[in-house]
């Protein structure tokens, strides 16, 4: 884009390109005017006309300075812009030369690269290390880390180092796992030319120290502005803290927020999951109620009768493993569910262990009986679906209760 002015700033000449970036359709439009005349854009027009005070007032032409541009859909550009004094015969100024090239697309590019390039010089209090490699040479041309709570990656040397540390480093199946097993120069590129220009996964990881922590890796692309190659940036940022909080939020809503058993919902599923997945092993389900509990409400308070559910569930829960599913369905009454029974013999102990242990909780409750009512039905002598579980240890419980309370009955 050329233009020519005189010493009073109006145009004299201009090349095509330079009429369609004014947003003109011809010459005409131009001649005799100025910047501010021109241009919609008042604060550009002012900084061009500023350019030209200077230009004249210091004799000294403009070289190659970047400047935004207007093109004629309203949208900004940048220029590469430079003004020469032009002079006649006895070297007195008669006007502006200008020549403008149209730099917007490696401007951006640049401006897009330096800013992914921070992280090499300005990396992150939360991110534990940045990696700058090459596609087209596979190298890593950069690499920083840095220590967060005692941990950090492993320093490589070569990429090849770099994803055979992360597969080793990289727990369980995910979306990490893939990304590094298909690590290669012609993945990239495929990725790239799809149109992707980043990706993230979250996962865990162990670290430098031997610690397991949850990581975020974002894979950027960008194009080397200078050797035009295309390059990746891998960054890893510490979300340990932040999916420790989502576990545990996840992990209370399964709970009965009282008891901190499982709730009746994740009770229920999780019986479920365990008879479709372990079809073929023995299960007993024991359900357990309190006998005369609305008896703690009325005469202790309700208070009270919550601080015996509490003592309860861990009485209950003390009696069985970790793989058993216990929980909390509603008021005074217990599911379990014993998984993978070797013989009867332990299931009658259990019942009659719970019994005992419900006797002997000590809440000062001397104007009340307290003891416990359990019925007990058997996967798959019983049925095979929990609902036919729940419904035959339901009946059993009411044997239980009617045949004179403490007491557990099994289902029939």
């Amino acid at each position: 884009m050329v233009f020519v002015k005189n010493m009073e700033g109006r145009y004299v000449a201009a090349s095509v390109p330079f009429i369609k970036m004014t947003g003109k359709e011809t010459l005409d439009d131009l001649i005799n005017k100025t910047d501010l005349e021109i241009f919609e854009d008042k604060g550009l027009a002012k900084r061009y006309t500023n350019d030209d005070k200077k230009l004249i007032s210091e004799g000294e032409n403009l070289i190659d300075y970047i400047e935004p541009i207007t093109d004629f859909d309203g949208r900004a550009r940048y220029g590469s812009t430079s003004k020469y004094i032009l002079r006649d015969k006895d070297n007195k100024p008669i006007g502006i030369l200008g020549v403008t090239r149209d730099i917007t697309r490696d401007y951006i590019a640049r401006q897009h690269y330096q800013h992914e390039l921070k992280y090499l010089f300005e990396l992150p209090k939360d991110t534990y290390a940045v990696s700058y490699i090459d596609v087209d040479s596979w190298r890593i041309i950069s690499q920083r880390r840095q220590n967060i709570n005692s941990a950090t990656y492993q320093e490589c040397q070569t990429v090849d180092e770099l994803c055979e540390a992360a597969l080793i480093s990289i727990l369980g199946k995910c979306k990490a796992a893939d990304f590094y097993s298909n690590f290669t120069p012609e993945y990239l590129q495929n990725l790239y030319d799809s149109g992707r220009n980043m990706l993230s996964f979250k996962y865990q990881r162990v670290m430098s120290d031997g610690s397991e922590r949850w990581v975020h890796n974002e894979a950027r692309f960008l194009v080397d502005v200078d050797s035009g190659h295309l390059c990746v940036m891998l960054s890893a940022k510490d979300i340990d803290a932040e999916q420790q909080e989502v576990k545990q939020l996840e992990v209370a809503a399964k709970m009965d927020k009282m008891t901190m058993l499982l709730n009746r919902e994740t009770t229920m599923d999780s019986i479920k999951d365990i008879l479709k997945n372990e079809p073929k092993s023995k299960h007993v389900l024991y359900m357990i109620d309190v006998d005369n509990f609305k008896n703690i409400n009325d005469t202790y308070g309700h208070q009270s009768g919550d601080e015996y559910l509490i003592e309860l569930a861990k009485e209950i829960k003390s009696h069985f493993r970790d793989q058993d599913v216990v929980g909390r369905i509603g008021g005074d009454e217990f599911f379990v569910l014993m998984r993978n029974i070797p013989d009867m013999d332990i299931v009658l102990k259990k019942a009659q262990d719970i019994l005992d242990g419900i006797m002997n909780i000590d809440m000062g409750f001397g104007d009340v009986v307290i003891s416990g009512s359990i019925g007990v039905s058997v996967y798959p002598d019983q049925g095979r679906t929990l609902d036919i579980l729940y419904a035959k240890a339901d009946g059993a419980l009411y044997e239980a209760k009617h045949a004179g309370k403490n007491q557990f009955v099994f289902a029939k």
